[in-house]
């Protein structure tokens, strides 16, 4: 089974920083910009799977840092320049599980609503738990294990396939086998 415990860890470091960063006011939009960063390179990232663009592994170690990598060239070389515009022009446009719109108005909210913060910042840790795990899925698949095979290995759950697999798919799928239960074994709000 897959660790997500070091991804959990890392978000709440980011939370903590990005707390301590900036304004009670600016802080709820920069968790938002930062779910949709994330979403849309991994829907970027999951087109190339898609496709047959990425590169083929040999080991599963070798995949999982080779798709970090990756993912931090994506973020560097296809997201940052476009992240801004993309939101301003498509707000209610769906990128996985998100639609930019939906938190824009929970973050207003959480300006002044302590609630709406500790919302954000569950849904942030969330939503990085699901796309490390995706990532993670394509990687294991790079290796050439199917789809069965690889969610077993990383969920210990054996499911029937899913036809048309789609990032959306891929992330509500792991939300039911693997998030879910773990975040609610492991997240304490912040105070």
């Amino acid at each position: 089974m897959i660790d997500i415990k070091p991804a959990f860890d890392e978000g709440m470091r980011n939370i903590r920083t990005w707390r301590n960063r900036y304004s009670e006011t600016e802080y709820p939009h920069k968790v938002v910009i930062n779910m949709m960063y994330r979403a849309y390179a991994m829907d970027y990232i999951w087109n190339e799977f898609k496709n047959s663009r990425l590169p083929r592994y040999n080991s599963i170690n070798e995949a999982l840092i080779g798709m970090e990598k990756h993912y931090s060239t994506v973020t560097a070389n296809n997201i940052n320049a476009n992240l801004l515009n993309w939101l301003r022009i498509k707000p209610n446009e769906r990128i996985g599980t998100l639609i930019y719109q939906n938190y824009e108005k929970i973050a207003k909210e959480a300006e002044l609503n302590y609630s709406k913060k500790e919302e954000l910042e569950f849904s942030y840790l969330f939503n990085l738990l699901q796309d490390k795990l995706v990532l993670y899925y394509i990687a294991i698949r790079l290796t050439g294990k199917n789809m069965q095979e690889t969610i077993t290995a990383m969920t210990n759950y054996m499911i029937e396939p899913i036809s048309g697999m789609t990032y959306e798919i891929a992330k509500q799928a792991f939300q039911q086998l693997y998030v879910a239960r773990f975040m609610n074994d492991n997240y304490r709000p912040l105070p």
